[in-house]
Parts: C-alpha cells; sequence; structure tokens
C-alpha cells in the first residue's frame, strides 16, 4: 500500500468491522500500511514486538471476514495480506524469488462479468483474486 493512512481512518475501519481499535491490531495495519508488498504472517510476528503466532493469524483472519485486509496467494505454502483498498489491483509475482508488482491495469471486471453471465446458479459476485504468476527479469536472466 506504501501510503499514509491516519490512525482514526484504522479506528474507522475496525469500528466498522465490528472490532476494538487494540493496540496489537493498530501495529499491525500500520505495518501493513507502510508496506510495499502483501505480508506475510511469519514477517508481521518479527515486525510487531510482544505478538506471538497465534495471535497473528486469528488477528488476520478476524480482520480478513470483517473486509480490513485481504488475503494474497503468492503460490507459497502460506498466505500474504494487506489492507483491503478501494482500488481494484492484482499481483504479478515471480515463482523464483518471490517478487511482487501491484497490476492495475485489468479487464477483471469485464472477466468477472462474463463469468457471471456464463453461470446458471449465481447471482452475483461478491469479490474475486486474481494472481499472475512469472519470472521477474533477474530471474529471467539468471535462467538463461
Amino acid at each position: 500500500m506504501n501510503k499514509k493512512v491516519a490512525i482514526s481512518d484504522f479506528k474507522g475501519m475496525l469500528r466498522k468491522g465490528g472490532l476494538k481499535a487494540t493496540k496489537p491490531r493498530m501495529a499491525v495495519l500500520h505495518l501493513l500500511a507502510r508496506s510495499k508488498r502483501p505480508e506475510s504472517p511469519r514477517a508481521i510476528v518479527e515486525a510487531v514486538p510482544d505478538i506471538d503466532q497465534a495471535t497473528v493469524y486469528r488477528m488476520l483472519k478476524m480482520l480478513e471476514d470483517a473486509r480490513i485486509v485481504r488475503r494474497v496467494d503468492f503460490g507459497h505454502t502460506h498466505a500474504h495480506y494487506e489492507i483491503l483498498r478501494d482500488d481494484d489491483h492484482h499481483h504479478l509475482i515471480c515463482i523464483s524469488c518471490g517478487r511482487s508488482e501491484d497490476i492495475h491495469k485489468c479487464n477483471a471486471d469485464e472477466m468477472a462479468s462474463a463469468v457471471l453471465r456464463g453461470s446458471k446458479q449465481f447471482a452475483r459476485i461478491e469479490r474475486h483474486s486474481l494472481e499472475f504468476y512469472g519470472l521477474c527479469n533477474a530471474c529471467s536472466k539468471k535462467a538463461v
């Protein structure tokens, strides 16, 4: 995300999601807001003092259920998380080093409409997740 978000914004997001603005939740949201990429639970545990791994996993689940953060699949054995933003973006992920890049120009809305038109059993789509996997320039050069 890497853009400034006021503390009052986090408090409002938490209240809207039915959660209290506790110090640990605020610390995790600040970390995610400052990060240039989605963070793993392990990175959150390492960066936020006094929060154990089980608490981080429970907290991320609560924040995801409250639609404050979203889970991003980098193709690892664990998820990564970022603050849920208004802009619809996806990720391009290097399968070798894990580098990621936000993708903003994508026809996901058109794709979702086509999927819904082709469905006989669904009335609407609430959300979607779309990630692209490949090799970054540096890893591509190493592979040659």
